[in-house]
C-alpha cells in the first residue's frame, strides 16, 4: 500500500521546531514519508550574497530537523533549500510529493497568538489536510482531542482521522456538537400554507412558550443524535469517547471546550453543512485554527476520497 506523504516546511523558530516534532511522531505512528523543506523568501532577500546566506542557514535548519527526527527513528525522505514565496513553495512540493498532511507552525516568529501570514493562506490554498501546531515540543502523546462535528461529510472524516490517531496514542475523545439555539423566537411570520383560522398572510403571530421550550429540546436532541455519531466510530475502535453539547456561538463554544477539557488536539472537518460555510473558507473551522491554544488538524473530505482507507 501506497505510505502516506508528510510534508513540514521549517524556518528555524520556536513553532517550526515544534511542527516537526508532530510531524516525526505522527510519520512514526502512520509509517509515512517525511519530507522537509526549507524556502529563502524571494521578495524579502533579493541581494545575491544575502540569499546564499539564507540559503546556508536553511541547511542548518533541515540538518537539525533530520537530527531531531534520527532521534526518533525516522528517516527523513527529502530535504531541501528553495528559494521563492513560501505559500507558492509550499504548495507546490505539497502537490509534487502528493502529500496527505502539511505541518506547520501555527505562528510565526513575529506572532505570539493568531495564525501567521504564511499558514493562513496554506490553510485556504492547499488540497491537503493541515496541521497547525502550538505550544512547545510535546513531550509525551495526545491525551484529550477534540472533535467537533455538524453531521457533514468532512466532519465524518475528521471523526475518522481523530479516532484512528487516538487509538495509536491511546488518547480519549470528545465529540461535540454546538447548536445555537439564540436564532429560536417566539414570534413567527404568517407564510402562504398558513393562511386561515383569522391568520392573514405576512402577520406576526407569538407562540406559546410551551412550543418555543419544545424546538429547542428537539435541537438539542438532535445535537446529541449528531455527535453520537462520532462517539460510535470511537466505540468500534476502543476507543474512550463522551459527548458534549453546547448552546451558542460554534467557534466560541469550541474555544471554550478546548480550555474546560484541556484538549491537546483538535481535529476538524473544513467546510460544514452551510452554504456560507463551503462559499467562505470556513467560518468557524478557520476561526478555530486562527485562535486556538492548542494544536488543531483541519481534514478535508476531498483529501480522505482519493485515499484508500487504512486498515485498522
Amino acid at each position: 500500500m501506497t505510505k502516506f506523504q508528510y510534508l513540514v516546511p521549517v524556518d528555524g523558530s520556536a513553532h517550526s521546531d515544534a511542527a516537526v516534532a508532530h510531524a516525526v511522531r505522527f510519520t512514526e505512528i502512520y509509517g509515512a514519508e517525511l519530507t522537509a523543506i526549507h524556502v529563502v523568501d524571494s521578495s524579502i532577500y533579493k541581494e545575491t550574497e544575502v540569499v546564499e546566506k539564507m540559503q546556508a542557514a536553511g541547511e542548518l535548519y533541515l540538518d537539525r530537523m533530520k537530527d531531531l527526527a534520527a532521534e526518533q527513528g525516522v528517516t527523513v525522505k527529502s530535504a531541501r533549500v528553495l528559494v521563492g514565496y513560501p505559500f507558492d513553495a509550499i504548495l507546490d512540493v505539497a502537490s509534487e510529493i502528493d502529500a496527505s498532511v502539511i505541518f506547520m507552525g501555527a505562528t510565526g516568529a513575529d506572532h505570539s497568538r493568531r495564525i501567521g501570514k504564511i499558514a493562513s493562506r496554506v490553510l485556504r490554498g492547499a488540497d491537503c489536510h493541515i496541521m497547525l501546531v502550538r505550544g512547545g515540543i510535546p513531550t509525551g502523546d495526545y491525551k484529550n482531542i477534540l472533535i467537533p462535528t455538524d453531521g457533514s461529510k468532512d466532519a465524518e472524516y475528521a471523526a475518522q482521522s481523530g479516532v484512528s490517531t487516538a487509538r495509536r496514542v491511546g488518547a480519549r475523545i470528545a465529540a461535540c456538537n454546538i447548536v445555537d439555539l439564540g436564532h429560536i423566537t417566539d414570534t413567527r411570520v404568517v407564510t402562504a400554507s398558513g393562511v386561515g383560522a383569522g391568520r392573514h398572510y405576512g402577520d406576526v403571530i407569538k407562540l406559546p412558550e410551551s412550543a418555543v421550550k419544545r424546538m429547542r429540546q428537539r435541537l438539542l436532541e438532535e445535537s446529541a443524535k449528531i455527535a453520537d455519531r462520532v462517539k460510535k466510530i470511537a466505540e468500534l475502535k476502543g476507543v474512550d469517547a463522551e459527548i458534549i453539547v453546547r448552546d451558542g456561538k460554534p467557534a466560541q463554544e469550541i474555544l471554550k471546550i478546548i480550555r474546560d477539557e484541556e484538549v491537546d488536539l483538535v481535529v476538524m472537518g473544513y467546510s460544514g453543512k452551510s452554504i456560507v460555510s463551503k462559499l467562505f473558507i470556513g467560518s468557524v473551522s478557520e476561526k478555530v485554527a486562527s485562535t486556538a491554544p492548542c494544536s488543531v488538524i483541519i481534514v478535508r473530505g476531498a483529501r480522505m476520497e482519493r485515499v484508500v482507507p487504512v486498515k485498522e
